[in-house]
């Protein structure tokens, strides 16, 4: 999530932190990370659709030491100045599209074929419901082929507008929460959770050099 996006979306999580136990992550704009890291690692992933680009997505994504096979990143992203930021620190990558819309970014999802992805990450929009109308457009597709990661999935109201997805995971190691949705029950996500859970204890979730050696572990299929 930008940080733009998260300065809006402040007041909707404050009264969540009495909610967990887990206290919020040092750097809570990048506790999807380690999860995107270890998705590469277990799964071939050459062609990825994010909604809403960010420094702990986009710039992740585009790292070659995370995503060697990546050869196609599109971004849809509604906040102009924002996208026009992230373009300057990202600079010139002909693997990246970024798709600006001046409409709520759920309008859309039913333009794009989200089959021909191999990843999706819905991390959009300054407000929950905006970013819950988001999964739900998604999920009316019920696209099969991409697995589909959430970020801050301990939001109800994300987990609610995903429920229509048949098998649903939630990394809690850090909080915010990651969630991983799949058409099909997948071993590999219990993999990815069983190291998180482990490593979470030393690494923080923007470590990339620790996380990449974290998952080392794992053969990649």
């Amino acid at each position: 999530m930008t940080l733009a996006i998260k300065s809006h979306l402040a007041p909707l999580f404050a009264p969540l932190r009495l909610v967990f136990s887990k206290p919020r992550a040092r750097n809570d704009y990048a506790t999807h990370v380690p999860i995107l890291i270890g998705l590469a690692r277990v799964r071939e992933i050459r062609s990825v659709l994010e909604f809403g680009c960010g420094y702990y997505s986009t710039l992740t994504f585009l790292n070659r030491s995370i995503f060697p096979q990546l050869e196609r990143l599109q971004s849809v992203e509604n906040d102009s100045s924002w996208g026009e930021i992230l373009q300057d620190v990202a600079g010139k990558d002909d693997r990246w599209v970024l798709n600006l819309i001046q409409n709520e970014i759920a309008n859309a999802v039913p333009n794009l074929d989200l089959e021909a992805f191999d990843l999706i990450l819905i991390d959009d929009s300054t407000t929950s419901t905006q970013r819950a109308a988001t999964i739900r457009a998604v999920a009316n597709r019920q696209p099969q082929h991409p697995w589909i990661a959430i970020h801050d999935f301990e939001v109800e109201e994300y987990q609610r507008a995903a429920r229509s997805f048949p098998k649903r995971y939630i990394f809690k190691s850090y909080n915010p929460q990651t969630g991983l949705i799949c058409t099909k029950a997948d071993p590999r996500a219990r993999s990815l959770n069983k190291i998180l859970k482990e490593k979470s204890k030393s690494l923080e979730p923007d470590d990339i050099p620790g996380w990449l050696r974290a998952f080392q572990s794992i053969n990649p299929l």
